[in-house]
């Protein structure tokens, strides 16, 4: 049974090619050396020398290509559970302990209202001096004293010229002393008035006596100031 090129394996083919390729040298080289040359030269011929094609193998089948690398998807992180506030109040070695709270602000206390001030306490007026609504009159005559008014001449006065008498009304309480004195006549200069009744007010008088019970008076008095003295 012939067999067919396409039968043979490519290094059959290739070792087929090979054979030949040597029997034909080998047959070239025996007829060079055995005929001599002048016969070579009249008898030569061209020798045809067929080579058989050596059988192509088949191309291989391209290889695929290889798919660019795929992006890589990053999972997404697991969420956090918060921590779980444990209420037992049994140890454990497992409490989640919650977190702090924020300190409260402290409350703003209202200020305390303004005390309601009482109204002041009405002054007492002072006592009026123990002096009966009628009080009687005495003369001069009745009043006698135990310190005489001495008045004080004012120097200003003194170098102005100025002199005179001052009538002075004194009330005379009942131990002798003068708790009034009012002016019933002026000198005509206020130095003067004044000094005569400073001086009728360090005065001291014996107690006017009505019925053996000594009794407040009004007794009329002069205090004279000269220059002459």
């Amino acid at each position: 049974m012939p067999v067919s090129p396409s039968d043979l394996t490519v290094s059959q083919r290739w070792a087929l090619g090979s054979a030949a390729v040597a029997a034909h040298v080998v047959v070239g080289a025996m007829i060079l050396f055995s005929t001599p040359i002048a016969d070579l030269q009249a008898e030569s011929s061209p020798i045809t020398v067929s080579l058989i094609a050596p059988i192509q193998a088949p191309p291989e089948p391209p290889k695929p290509t290889p798919e660019p690398p795929k992006p890589q998807v990053r999972p997404p992180e697991p969420i956090k559970p918060k921590p779980r506030v444990v209420s037992s109040t049994a140890p454990s070695e497992n409490k989640i302990q919650a977190e702090p709270e924020p300190p409260k602000p402290a409350p703003v206390e209202a200020p305390p209202p303004a005390p309601v001030q009482a109204p002041p306490a009405p002054v007492a007026a002072a006592p009026a001096p123990a002096t009966p609504l009628q009080t009687k009159q005495a003369a001069v005559s009745a009043v006698a004293y135990l310190i005489r008014p001495v008045p004080k001449y004012p120097e200003a006065s003194r170098r102005l010229g100025e002199s005179g008498a001052v009538g002075l009304k004194v009330l005379i309480d009942e131990s002798g002393r003068p708790v009034e004195v009012q002016i019933t006549k002026s000198s005509g200069y206020e130095r003067l008035d004044k000094a005569a009744v400073a001086a009728m007010k360090l005065a001291r008088m014996k107690p006017y006596m009505e019925g053996g019970v000594p009794r407040a008076v009004w007794a009329p008095t002069t205090l004279s100031f000269d220059l002459q003295d």
